[in-house]
């Protein structure tokens, strides 16, 4: 499994990178790497975060916000690849499933990563 993760905490990410199995991770802490990746690669699994940048609760329509970077994803070859939006931003979560509507927020507290893969699996099984 491929996974792709725009996230700008190291600690959260040490954490996924410590649970989540997968046979690769590339991981962004930016829009403009992540346009990048997404542009080259199909993933099977996309993490968003929405604040970057070490900000909190930052507005969406600032440039470098995981709400930019999904506006772009239907753009891309992942325009339908299974996504969670892990930021504890919920109008930034909101903002992001308005544009990839089969996403799920999942905060970042709350989410098991360990689980992950049965999302992806089920995902699978239902396109």
């Amino acid at each position: 499994m491929l996974v792709f993760i725009l996230e700008d905490d190291p600690v959260r990410m040490e954490k996924f990178i410590r649970e989540l199995s997968c046979d690769e991770i590339h991981h962004v802490e930016t829009v403009d790497a992540g346009k990048e990746l997404l542009l080259k690669n199909k993933y099977d699994l996309l993490l968003l975060d929405h604040d970057l940048g070490g900000e909190q609760m930052v507005d969406s329509w600032k440039q470098n916000t995981g709400y930019q970077l999904a506006k772009f994803i239907p753009k891309t070859q992942n325009k339908d690849t299974p996504c969670i939006t892990h930021t504890c931003n919920p109008a930034g979560a909101d903002n992001i499933l308005s544009v990839l509507p089969h996403a799920i927020k999942v905060p970042f507290p709350s989410l098991n990563i360990a689980a992950i893969g049965e999302f992806v699996e089920q995902h699978k099984q239902g396109m």
